[in-house]
């Protein structure tokens, strides 16, 4: 029998390495919190302790290496997936002007700083790029406090590009400089190859994304596969391109940003991994290079790392209050500016091990510049994790209109075409459909079994139409309330019901359910009734006898259903009013519409025009006189055409409800 071995120093087994890995990643962070210290900084001083430089556990090399640099790429694409981007463009300047200065202060005070310690002008300008340079190892901090959205942290994000790519081109210079290969043929190719990365990573790959998730991509192991190749290839491209892997993931986070909205299932997977697996093995793979004997055994090399550490402290401190004061921010936005900035750890190690490789600087210099990456890294999360409650809230902005469409569904008839509609509606902003059933407290359990199988079935139709989708099941009191509060649960912005079209003087099964819906409404919401034949036109009904301006809410609201079905469809829209000409120009821009003039009365118009293939698109007053006469006599004029009535929730707001004893033309269930 053999006897039990304990194994050799470092580490070589997988098994081994894997079981020391996850040990650091759960306990690391428990320990540090227990202290009062960032479970990040936890997670850097155990990869300290377990590295060459501490008990000597693992190897930088090999797997840990590997693993480390994929978990950088993973923080670099979370960065850009989790973006608004209409924030982040918005303040596309402020990022700018950022990265000119972040980059400048530490290059200027690197270059004199070396020069003084005696390295020549090459290594001087390389270990000034080094400088320049810096990684957002705090971006979880901010994250997790909620503030990914506030300006300070965007423009950090834009400067962090900026400031990234200068560094690297100045280090490839200088490189190839120093190797006599620095001739016209680099110069030429290195616009086209950057050319290459852009539109691979911002053209291709979000049109790809969207074909494959609306074809073969249904399920969401396989789009989680898909993302995390995007992520790689985009890597590899932006290698190949001449830039650092970096760079392209935090490209392939913008390409991909739309399509994993923020609070959707394809995210928490995407979020999950990263935070549970790649990122923490990053923040101990740079704790890990640290070696406290090398500094303790030379003072010359410490004298040399404290040179290093002022310079990248000042230098990134420098940047950040000119900048907060050129762009009028607070004293936390201007110390996050810092404490994103201040990190070094991708571009600086980068450098370094190639100025090594090269010849331009020695060992020495490799040791004093190491332990700058750590006190750098544990700085910026310290000052995170103060700063970060301090950011002023960030303002909630109102939701986009696809966002989150919520449709209650009751019948599997006539669910798939609801869903397949607010599909449409959701996919310009990369939004959710959720499919909602209601069942009472009373319900059994084969009913609540049936009820999740025509959601599950409901979620699948949204899947395979590319929108990210999550059915809901709710036990509420009555239809109308359960939707009502998952409006507010799940922050719904938009909410697409069924209809039949009218009803005779009992149909009041419900109770007035879509009544007390437009009622009680807080966002804007469309009552459809949909024939089986799908639709080839689109007629959008636009009468001031109706709604007297054209610019009332509830018009703009029918225009826009109108233009994104359009957009996604493909099929013709025909507009009806009775408006003189250059009265609709506003509400009618970017849409592609056959413009219709009759002076009679809205419903009668309707009769005339529509056809059984026809989607009407209207939109009503949301008074009691709308509710039941318009929107009743339209689809009585088109019985068979697919109706839509538009109502918006900026109107409705303090409407009174109508009593439920009373029989309304709206007594329209949803469809059971």
């Amino acid at each position: 029998m053999t006897a039990f071995q304990l194994p050799d120093l470092p580490l070589s087994s997988p098994s081994l390495v894997f079981a020391t890995l996850m040990a650091v990643v759960l306990l690391a962070p428990v320990l540090a919190e227990r202290v009062r210290v960032p479970g990040i900084i936890g997670l850097v001083v155990a990869g300290t302790l377990i590295g060459p430089g501490g008990l000597g556990l693992l190897q930088r090399q090999g797997t840990v290496a590997v693993l480390g640099e994929l978990g950088l790429l993973y923080l670099m694409f979370l960065v850009g997936l989790g973006l608004d981007l209409d924030e982040f463009l918005a303040g596309r300047r402020a990022a700018l002007l950022f990265g000119a200065l972040t980059f400048a202060f530490p290059m200027a005070l690197g270059l004199g700083s070396s020069a003084l310690l005696g390295y020549a002008w090459p290594a001087a300008v390389l270990l000034a790029s080094c400088w320049a340079s810096h990684t957002l190892i705090a971006f979880p901090v901010y994250r997790r406090f909620g503030m990914v959205d506030n300006r300070a942290v965007h423009t950090i994000i834009g400067g962090t590009i900026v400031t990234n790519v200068a560094a690297l081109l100045v280090l490839a210079v200088v490189v190839r400089s120093y190797a006599g290969q620095l001739d016209w043929v680099f110069w030429a190719t290195l616009a086209p190859r950057l050319a290459i990365l852009l539109a691979f990573t911002l053209w291709a790959l979000p049109r790809l994304a969207r074909w494959f998730f609306a074809g073969i991509g249904h399920d969401r192991s396989v789009r989680f596969l898909f993302v995390l190749t995007g992520l790689f290839v985009s890597a590899a491209v932006a290698e190949l391109a001449g830039v650092q892997g970096l760079v392209g993931a935090f490209l392939a986070g913008l390409a991909l940003n739309r399509l994993a909205p923020n609070g959707g299932v394809l995210m928490e997977r995407v979020e999950f991994f990263g935070s549970t697996f790649l990122v923490p093995i990053f923040l101990i793979f740079v704790g890990m290079l640290v070696e406290p004997g090398v500094l303790f055994a030379d003072p010359g090399t410490a004298g040399v790392a404290a040179v290093f550490l002022f310079v990248a402290v000042a230098g990134k401190g420098l940047a950040a209050l000119t900048a907060g004061r050129l762009l009028g921010y607070g004293g936390a936005e201007t110390g996050t500016l810092f404490s994103l900035s201040v990190a070094q750890a991708a571009a600086t190690l980068a450098a370094v091990i190639v100025g090594f490789d090269v010849g331009l600087i020695d060992i020495r210099t490799v040791h004093a510049v190491v332990p700058v990456i750590l006190v750098t890294c544990l700085l910026s999360t310290w000052t995170a994790n103060r700063l970060a409650p301090r950011l002023p809230a960030v303002p909630v902005r109102p939701r986009d209109l696809g966002e989150a469409v919520l449709v209650p569904v009751a019948n599997p008839d006539s669910a798939g075409g609801l869903v397949r509609l607010a599909a449409l509606l959701a996919r310009p902003d990369s939004g959710t459909v959720m499919p909602l059933t209601v069942v009472g407290p009373e319900a059994s359990d084969s009913e609540l079994d049936s009820r999740r199988e025509l959601t599950a079935r409901a979620e699948s139709i949204a899947l395979s139409r590319g929108v990210e989708a999550v059915g809901l099941v709710r036990i509420d009191g009555s239809p109308a309330a359960g939707a009502l509060h998952t409006v507010v649960e799940h922050r719904a912005s938009f909410m697409l019901v069924g209809w039949k079209g009218y009803a005779g003087a009992r149909e009041n099964l419900f109770g007035s359910v879509i009544d007390s819906i437009v009622a009680h409404s807080s966002i804007p919401l469309a009552v459809t009734r949909l024939q089986e034949r799908p639709y080839s036109r689109i007629l959008l009904c636009v009468f001031a006898g109706t709604l007297p301006l054209s610019r009332r809410p509830g018009v703009q609201l029918a225009a826009e259903i109108a233009r994104r079905l359009h957009a996604g469809t493909g099929v013709p829209v025909v507009v009806l009013t009775d408006s003189a000409d250059g009265a609709l120009d506003d509400l009618l821009r970017g849409l592609d519409a056959t413009v219709t003039r009759d002076e009679r009365r809205q419903h009668v118009v309707v009769g005339d025009h529509a056809r059984p293939d026809d989607l009407v698109v209207v939109s009503v007053s949301p008074t009691e006189t709308g509710l039941r006469t318009a929107a009743t006599r339209i689809a009585w004029a088109a019985p068979e055409s697919s109706i839509l009535v538009a109502l918006d929730a900026g109107v409705r707001r303090g409407a009174t409800p109508m009593p439920d004893q009373t029989t309304h033309a709206w007594d329209m269930w949803l469809q059971p």
